[in-house]
């Protein structure tokens, strides 16, 4: 009598092991012997553990937020008194929708703004006037006797701004 459960694996593993190994290695086989399965758990475990090891940590992607303002009626009411008196702004400017909009649009933000450089704005304005001055030229092109091409309509009114007067 036997004090354990014996399987057929444990019966191969102890009387016909060479057999089995050639069989499964003939057969492409993953050996199921006893033995063989604690060493892959083991193998998993050594390479899980590798892996865990080699994992990067997130040290080198955080970055360190400065000071945020905290929100008050207080501040706010004084920024913007600032801003009007600094950017020589006419007063009903904070009523202005595209301004509540910004302001709308800013204050739902987790992580701040970036504000473009002055190339970019400036860039962005005279693609919007190219655009809208295009839309223009379509809506308005009936005769082609007076076609303007746009780009050419465009460059002059950009250089007629540069000169004064």
């Amino acid at each position: 009598l036997v004090n354990e459960v014996s399987t057929s694996r444990q019966h191969l593993q102890a009387h016909h092991q060479g057999e089995y190994l050639k069989w499964s290695a003939a057969n492409r086989f993953a050996s199921m012997l006893p033995n063989d399965m604690k060493q892959q758990c083991k193998d998993v475990t050594l390479s899980t553990q590798s892996v865990l090891s080699r994992q990067s940590s997130l040290e080198g992607h955080l970055v360190e937020r400065g000071p945020t303002a905290q929100y008050s009626e207080s501040i706010i009411h004084e920024t913007t008194i600032l801003w009007l008196i600094e950017t020589d702004q006419p007063i009903h400017a904070l009523q202005h929708p595209a301004f509540t909009k910004m302001v709308k649009i800013a204050s739902h933000t987790k992580n701040g703004i970036k504000i473009p450089s002055c190339r970019q704005k400036c860039q962005a304005v005279i693609d919007l006037f190219k655009t809208r001055l295009l839309d223009l030229h379509k809506c308005f092109s009936v005769s082609t006797q007076f076609n303007i091409d746009a780009r050419v309509l465009s460059n002059v009114l950009l250089q007629s701004d540069a000169i004064p007067g």
